[in-house]
């Protein structure tokens, strides 16, 4: 009898009386069931039937498969244009780069083990680790390594990262297993930069669908509109890593979709777990949920060049005729906190800048002052994932309150990110947005007249100036000035008004170990496993 076979009849003699329940425990304990999933099963309660999907769906594996459930889908897996969320997820496990942001938000060695920067900030020197191996078996030395920023370098290669790369004189491989990278002026945010979806590949197999890199697991197949399939990577530096053998990366743009799936034990870990359904889960045995602070920030957009819009007293009418503290209770259920800045009073760069009042008179004054006084009605495209219809929802009847009638479209990420966002194809709009190392990260490329995901079309002198100048300052008390000019302007100015900073929500089954959650939701499922 195979294992399956003899879990299936473990479980019918249990429910037979056959058997006891201590005795069905350890049995199938013993043929490999985790404590918590045989303890579910053996309950007959509300968790039984997601403890018997997952059951069966391990009584018919080959080693250990596990099965995420994800937001979004990616547009594309080009390794040097993860421009998408959803890609630099894929990407981090698939294809990592020289270094990596660590749980504690700092910066650890990933396929470079160490480093070390001249005193004039102008050469940075990396150690590659030995007997690096791509997924198909090539070696990945310190000469490949060079070629992959060649590539994002060229201004021919079309890389969405080549903007943070400018300063890059030169690169080299003096041997196997050492980087130089020469700069031609001090650019304090090199070592941030490389964390943010800086993916190393085989440039002789670089491709957008199935793309070969180092990482733990290794792409089989993308089934578009469905999902990934992952598998082990043999080869992988660290030892014993990764623990699970095989991962299905599927998608669940409907939040309500995804939490259903891993409630039925469909899905072992999933991301975005609805703020609402949160007290709920907690209360059930198969499922883990436990919220951490993050540095995701929730934020409206607006047009800066055109439209009502461009003219920031109707930016600052819409500041005003917002509660924020009434969306943090109503949308995120009280986790997460109101916010006018993208960083928590934690992080270095906070600064404490004063928020605009919820005072609807004088949101009607600005909106008469700007010539809107008979009000407008305007569409605002809504991403579909949690939070965000929750928050344009109750929005939108504060705005109403003052004249700014708003026609909510929930529209799927596949088109609103590379479409609508990027394009700058909206008035108003919400979105969220993970905060990075350096705040160069989060500001240059979408506040800079120029910058690469300036959506809103924001465009400002002195801003321009400032972030040109947090980049080559590498005094930190001098950088700290800079950033919090920038903040102020932008507080001012209102290109994003800043909503809140929500918590981290995650969920996973009761028998799944080693699961840790990232403060900016990224997934690292290399020690991640079933329990036993």
């Amino acid at each position: 009898m195979d294992r399956a076979n003899r879990l299936e009849h473990l479980v019918r003699t249990y429910r037979q009386g056959e058997t006891s329940r201590r005795t069905f425990i350890q049995r199938a304990a013993a043929l490999g069931l985790g404590a918590p999933l045989a303890a579910a099963l053996a309950t007959g309660a509300s968790a039984a039937p997601a403890a018997e999907t997952r059951f069966r769906r391990m009584a018919a594996q080959d080693g250990v498969e596990l099965t995420a459930g994800l937001i979004e889908e990616p547009d594309t897996l080009e390794p040097h244009n993860l421009t998408a969320a959803a890609a630099g997820l894929v990407g981090y496990v698939v294809m990592p780069g020289l270094v990596w942001w660590d749980y504690d938000l700092g910066i650890s060695p990933m396929i470079a083990e160490s480093w070390d920067t001249s005193d004039d900030g102008l050469t940075w020197t990396f150690q590659i680790r030995p007997n690096l191996v791509f997924h198909n078996g090539k070696p990945c030395t310190a000469q490949e390594i060079v070629r992959n920023f060649e590539h994002i370098i060229d201004p021919e290669g079309g890389s969405f990262l080549a903007p943070d790369y400018e300063a890059v004189e030169s690169v080299e491989a003096p041997d196997d297993t050492t980087v130089v990278f020469t700069l031609s002026e001090p650019f304090a945010p090199f070592l941030a930069v490389l964390t943010n979806r800086c993916a190393i590949t085989d440039m002789d197999a670089y491709d957008a669908t199935t793309p070969i890199g180092t990482g733990p697991f290794k792409i089989l197949e993308w089934n578009r509109g469905t999902g990934l399939k992952l598998e082990k990577h043999d080869e992988y530096w660290e030892d014993g890593l990764p623990l699970a053998d095989r991962v299905n990366w599927n998608f669940y743009p409907e939040s309500d979709s995804r939490v259903l799936a891993l409630q039925a034990g469909e899905i072992d870990v999933t991301n975005g777990v609805p703020s609402q359904q949160i007290d709920q889960l907690k209360g059930e045995d198969s499922v883990r949920v436990d919220p951490i602070p993050g540095v995701v920030h929730d934020y409206i957009a607006f047009n800066c060049a055109e439209g009502p819009f461009s003219d920031v007293r109707m930016r600052k009418a819409v500041a005003h005729a917002i509660d924020k503290e009434i969306i943090v209770e109503g949308a995120l259920w009280g986790y997460g906190h109101a916010t006018n800045i993208p960083f928590p009073p934690t992080s270095p760069w906070y600064t404490e800048t004063p928020d605009y009042e919820y005072d609807p008179e004088k949101a009607k004054a600005l909106m008469e002052e700007a010539g809107y006084g008979d009000g407008l009605d305007i569409d605002m495209p809504v991403p579909g994932f949690s939070p965000l219809p929750a928050v344009a929802e109750i929005i939108q009847p504060d705005l109403a309150a003052v004249g700014i009638n708003l026609r909510l479209v929930q529209t799927e990420w596949a088109t609103y990110w590379p479409e609508i966002y990027l394009k700058g194809q909206f008035d108003i709009t919400v979105m969220e947005y993970s905060a990075r190392v350096d705040p160069d990260q989060t500001f240059y490329p979408r506040y800079r007249t120029d910058g690469v995901h300036n959506a809103t079309h924001y465009s400002n002198e002195r801003m321009d100036e400032l972030l040109d100048q947090g980049r080559i300052t590498t005094d930190q008390e001098e950088r700290k000035k800079i950033y919090d000019e920038v903040q102020t302007i932008l507080v001012d100015e209102l290109p994003w008004l800043w909503l809140f900073l929500p918590d981290v929500t995650m969920g996973w089954g009761s028998d799944i170990t080693g699961f840790r959650q990232h403060p900016a939701s990224h997934f690292y499922l290399k020690e991640t496993t079933r329990e036993s």
